[in-house]
């Protein structure tokens, strides 16, 4: 962590795990510890796997699958921007499904700090016995063709070009560009998410990372 400069990235995850102990929609950290060159966060395990493993074994959902994993996405975001962070990582493979077949949000490292509303007295001492990270931001039939080959590539790719942190495929134009952004970002996500989840690939999908990127500021 220290030699790649992610000593950041780690306390923003512990704070949010702690302040988020009994929210249903966030993988519950059970423990931490460390030895002398690792440092070691134990999660609940969820037996579902993630919801990108889904989508490459479904290729794409029925509308009915679609809409129960999307609003209990939404439901989850919401109770993270209820805590004052945008989790600005949102993409499938962050989205964990239980063995009750329910959702949980994980991968909290790029999470920010921010002031979306008013802190209830609960998390604010959680927030004052621990350290925080804060970063407040400015607040037919040939169209069936296109789709059906778009959808191949895609899913050629998908285990490759969605196991990283900040693909670019669901972020939000604004977060490329210099004006700041807040907690609207995420959305952005979520609905890249969902047409994922009913189409086969991300709205901007592109082999080359830089072409999508200029395809979401272009549509900017």
């Amino acid at each position: 962590m220290i030699q790649k400069n992610q000593e950041k990235h780690i306390k923003a995850e512990r704070d949010i795990l702690a302040i988020a102990n009994n929210n249903p929609w966030i993988v519950e950290l059970k423990c931490s510890f460390q030895d002398e060159k690792f440092l070691y966060l134990v999660m609940e395990f969820l037996q579902g796997g993630d919801l990108m493993t889904l989508l490459i074994e479904k290729d794409i959902l029925t509308e009915e699958e679609s809409r129960f994993y999307i609003a209990e996405t939404i439901l989850a975001v919401k109770s993270v921007h209820d805590m004052n962070y945008i989790h600005r990582d949102l993409k499938p493979d962050n989205l964990l499904i239980g063995s009750d077949g329910h959702v949980k949000l994980s991968d909290f490292g790029l999470c920010k700090h921010v002031e979306i509303k008013p802190l209830t007295k609960e998390i604010q001492e959680k927030l004052k016995s621990g350290e925080t990270d804060p970063d407040l931001l400015p607040k037919n039939e040939n169209l069936n063709k296109v789709l059906a080959n778009k959808r191949f590539e895609y899913k050629r790719n998908r285990k490759l070009a969605y196991s990283t942190v900040g693909t670019p495929d669901y972020i939000a134009p604004e977060v490329f560009g210099r004006e700041g952004y807040n907690e609207t970002a995420d959305w952005w996500s979520v609905g890249a998410i969902l047409f994922e989840m009913m189409v086969g690939y991300p709205p901007f999908f592109s082999d080359e990372p830089s072409v999508t990127c200029q395809k979401i500021l272009h549509w900017r």
